[in-house]
């Protein structure tokens, strides 16, 4: 049934492919995939200096989000007056688009790489943070009880309950964060930058080469579904039994 399905998969894909590339639409509207591979190939170290500027500010910011999110969750989860003041800001925080944040965080803080990682992390923060806390809190009282009742410590709590628990939860998280990553990254190169695939596009409008647009897109879009399905396999790897309890892919 898994073969089938990747069978499935492969075959829809190259149908796409092959209509996107014959279909009889302006180059100067939608470039066609031989056009686009032949832009990749062509400006192929350039656009490995871009991307590699950009992957760098979209890992460390992942990766801060990461470490502040879940920081951040279990002091929600102890401490509950944290909880009722962060929840509410947080959620706010993601009612005000990035396109607007971004330039704000850029005046206070300057064009440095250290604001592109800032803008990443904010935008990565808010679903590992509030996933991390959902699992906090819907830890199973019956098991928590039984725990209680043959004196475990809370050491013991987290190692056998919170943590098997939790971890499912906040992997989601990760795994949502880790889509908005490189489009952070690129909006915050919008702002202002030396190099990233941010200043590739902009670049490439400018000199209205669609092609070249579409040639940066297709680099975001592998690099994501690289980083997902890398974080897919850890996860397989490292927690097999949150896989279960999630479902699998």
């Amino acid at each position: 049934m898994k073969r089938l399905r990747s069978i499935v998969e492969i075959v829809s894909i190259t149908v796409l492919i092959l209509f996107w590339q014959f279909v009889p639409v302006p180059t100067y509207l939608l470039p066609k995939p031989s056009q686009i591979l032949f832009e990749l190939l062509r400006n192929r170290d350039i656009l490995l200096k871009h991307t590699i500027v950009t992957l760098y500010e979209s890992l460390a910011g992942y990766s801060l989000a990461i470490v502040l999110g879940i920081v951040v969750a279990s002091l929600m989860f102890l401490i509950r007056s944290v909880a009722k003041a962060l929840l509410p800001i947080i959620v706010f925080t993601q009612t005000i688009p990035i396109t607007v944040v971004a330039p704000i965080i850029v005046i206070w803080f300057g064009f440095g790489i250290t604001t592109k990682i800032g803008i990443v992390a904010f935008l990565c923060f808010f679903p590992i943070v509030i996933s991390t806390y959902e699992g906090f809190r819907t830890v199973d009282k019956e098991k928590l009880e039984f725990l209680k009742a043959h004196g475990a410590k809370w050491f013991q709590k987290l190692r056998y309950l919170y943590l098997p628990h939790t971890i499912p939860y906040t992997i989601a998280g990760m795994k949502i964060a880790v889509t908005y990553s490189l489009t952070a990254a690129v909006i915050a190169e919008w702002m202002g930058a030396q190099a990233g695939l941010g200043i590739y596009i902009i670049r490439a409008l400018n000199s209205f080469r669609v092609d070249r647009v579409f040639t940066a897109v297709f680099i975001i879009i592998v690099f994501t579904l690289i980083l997902f399905y890398t974080l897919h396999t850890l996860q397989r790897k490292l927690f097999p039994w949150a896989m279960r309890i999630e479902g699998g892919v």
